[in-house]
């Protein structure tokens, strides 16, 4: 079955991990020893957590959150409940996954019925656990154990975290991806095979108008990092969609230049509004509030195609700035709050 990601957690498996959820009891003299697999908060904070799996269903110990839920496995028809918690304040857990345990509730995936590894060489390989949640919000778990990418699978720099240091992680996908829910190897890959996953979405088609923006911007609000220059078979420039979403809320959906008119509602009854970027990603404009309009999806394509007189954001008076298009006056509106950030790069 074919499924878009919407984000995944994953971890390096320590030795010491593996060898506690593996062992047969008795092995160790004082107890049972470990039986769960735990993901370090300082590598996965606890609002990511909250991110991934939503809502906590429950607290544990020193009222600490804990989540119970369903997951499924990669390659194996064999749903079942799972528990993860916060153990402890550096660290949340995996519950139960200690096979030789009368609690175990090892995730099908990792079992070694199911080709899970039975042991291997920390010194040398890389074994990674993960878990992953798709746009329809159900989860389902993988592993792999390698040390390169094979040149067979489909891959991309988000993915490519997964093969890097860090000892575990959470990624937000940005880039559309899908998996076949039937391959337990490498269920990951980018073009749609299922007809529902071919129509764009309109985050979809944002991003690609994105893609071809040639246009201001606003105060970077998630970071301060010069967005990441990324290397294809053409460069694109990495784009904070938070800006995107952050826009559109403070405006309503509605546009900065014809307010209400030349767009439409959506089923939800929110205005259908897209972002400009006033000098284009391409051209090395800047991923920032500053640098960016809300506008309806008419002027959008105008501002690309029409003959469009240059605008200089120096000369904004009262909140607006007057412009031509196609010979015809408009102004540009701008939210004070909005506004802010201009001023602020004008500065700069």
């Amino acid at each position: 079955m074919e499924k878009r990601v919407d984000s995944l957690v994953f971890r390096r498996m320590t030795y010491a991990d593996f060898r506690h959820i593996n062992k047969v009891g008795g092995e160790e003299e004082g107890g049972g020893g470990q039986s769960y697999i735990d993901f370090p908060i300082a590598d996965i904070s606890l609002q990511k957590w909250f991110d991934f799996l939503g809502k906590n269903t429950g607290v544990g110990a020193g009222n600490r959150p804990q989540w119970d839920f369903s997951i499924n496995s990669l390659g194996i028809k064999k749903p079942q409940k799972l528990r993860i918690y916060q153990r402890r304040t550096a660290s949340v857990s995996i519950a139960a996954q200690k096979i030789h345990s009368r609690a175990a509730n090892r995730i099908p995936s990792w079992h070694p019925d199911n080709s899970f590894p039975i042991d291997y060489n920390p010194n040398s390989d890389n074994l990674i656990v993960y878990i992953l949640k798709t746009k329809d919000n159900q989860f389902w778990a993988g592993w792999f154990l390698k040390n390169e990418i094979p040149k067979n699978w489909m891959m991309n720099d988000e993915l490519k975290q997964m093969f890097e240091e860090e000892s575990a992680g959470y990624i937000k996908l940005k880039s559309k991806i899908l998996i076949d829910t039937e391959n337990k190897e490498w269920a990951f890959y980018f073009d749609a095979k299922e007809a529902k996953n071919q129509f764009k979405t309109e985050e979809d088609v944002e991003e690609d108008l994105l893609n071809q923006d040639i246009s201001p911007n606003l105060e970077e609000l998630a970071s301060k990092a010069k967005p990441e220059v990324k290397e294809r078979i053409f460069k694109i420039r990495q784009r904070n969609n938070q800006i995107v979403k952050n826009l559109k809320k403070l405006y309503k959906g509605h546009c900065q230049i014809t307010g209400d008119s030349l767009t439409f509602k959506k089923k939800n009854g929110e205005l259908y509004s897209e972002v400009h970027h006033l000098i284009s990603l391409g051209e090395n404009g800047s991923d920032a509030y500053s640098n960016a309009i809300v506008i309806s999806p008419l002027i959008h394509r105008m501002l690309h195609y029409a003959k469009v007189s240059a605008i200089d954001l120096s000369q904004i008076e009262n909140f607006k700035l007057k412009i031509r298009i196609n010979d015809k006056d408009f102004e540009i509106t701008w939210h004070p709050d909005h506004l802010k950030t201009v001023e602020k790069s004008l500065k700069d």
